[in-house]
């Protein structure tokens, strides 16, 4: 069979971007230690931020896909549109959801109570609700919010990009973008058995929907690391600080904190724009450092294993969780086992399934 125009086109396109790699490497990083250490070796840095840079670079990178297979649709004399969306969910789902019910099988083996108790809702990845609602989060479980927010993107973003009128396409992304505060303070204010407000998914459309802003503005010519971009991203980024200073000191603004996370999507749109022109120096150097590199390059099956490994620990290596308190070299011998443990099996599952699955994606056509 033929290979369809979008394929071809992503064949020829330019090669992964590494010191986006380099980015990945720290933004997931970030989240490990934050899952794995205890709040006086954190302090009051978010370093959960790793979590909001990977959706955001989700919009982007899923948009600009998308926006490449529709221009090369546009260009066939024959219907095209649910032949590229059901090629897009076919290359989703090989990469990413194979890799993911891994990760849910060894939590399962683990025994991962939440998932134990409720694997229909992770099997089905709705499970970014039932968090939502849940006045706590799961143990080795809890990252999964995001995963079932990006699997419920994978589905829907199709139908936005490819179906709606060109024209139609910038004011849909805005008003999706928009949902994101609306939705904190709707859940603020009326829903007061929402526990979780951030883990629902209409929360989410910021993160998403800056990153496939920024996807739409390179399609229609705004060029990677664009001076305007990058002043609002600093201002974006300056409001968010402040922001976050006053909601850490329990004094949040009214009124604008729920704008808080949309003005860190905005900053990190314009860090993207400027990864995309390349950074030069000591920043490029730390990006594309070998070892920045390879955690960039298993980041996926980092973070889906990193706090799975915890439980595998504590089933293999049970006196490590005897100590009381946190005793100092008790904390960094558990770390260390969590990080030759996560390293181990997110390289194998980059190795052994991810790596497959991509030359198998690369080779696949569409029925």
């Amino acid at each position: 069979m033929p290979v369809i125009p979008w394929q071809r086109r992503r064949a020829l396109s330019a090669p992964r971007n590494t010191q986006l790699d380099g980015w990945r490497a720290f933004a997931v990083l970030g989240v490990i230690w934050l899952h794995w250490t205890p709040r006086e070796w954190r302090g009051a840095l978010p370093f959960e931020i790793g979590l909001y840079f990977f959706l955001i670079l989700t919009g982007f990178l899923t948009t600009r896909v998308l926006l490449r297979d529709r221009d090369a649709g546009e260009k066939l004399r024959k219907p095209w549109k649910r032949m590229a969306f059901r090629h897009f969910l076919k290359r989703r789902a090989v990469r990413l959801l194979l890799p993911c019910y891994a990760a849910m099988l060894l939590g399962w083996l683990c025994g991962s109570p939440d998932l134990s108790a409720h694997p229909l809702i992770y099997l089905t990845h709705v499970a970014n609700i039932h968090m939502a609602f849940s006045p706590s989060w799961p143990p080795g479980t809890a990252h999964y919010w995001t995963l079932a927010i990006q699997i419920q993107f994978f589905l829907l973003w199709p139908l936005v990009i490819l179906y709606l009128p060109r024209k139609a396409l910038l004011p849909a992304l805005i008003a999706f973008t928009l949902l994101a505060p609306l939705t904190r303070w709707a859940a603020l204010n009326y829903f007061p058995q929402v526990y979780h407000a951030g883990a629902l998914s209409t929360s989410a459309a910021d993160y998403l929907g800056m990153g496939s802003l920024l996807a739409l503005a390179m399609e229609r010519g705004m060029p990677a690391g664009d001076r305007r971009l990058r002043l609002a991203a600093w201002l974006a980024f300056a409001g968010y600080l402040v922001l976050y200073v006053f909601d850490e000191s329990g004094h949040p603004v009214t009124g604008l904190r729920h704008v808080q996370q949309t003005l860190l999507s905005m900053a990190f749109v314009g860090l993207i724009s400027a990864t995309l022109r390349g950074f030069s120096g000591a920043l490029a150097k730390t990006l594309e450092h070998p070892v920045a590199q390879h955690i960039g390059r298993i980041s996926y099956g980092l973070y889906l294993f990193h706090t799975i490994v915890p439980l595998a620990v504590g089933k293999l290596i049970p006196w490590l969780w005897w100590t009381e308190g946190h005793d100092q070299t008790m904390l960094s011998l558990r770390i260390l086992v969590f990080a030759l443990g996560s390293w181990g099996i997110a390289y194998a599952c980059w190795r052994y399934l991810e790596q497959p699955l991509d030359r198998f994606r690369q080779h696949a056509r569409p029925a």
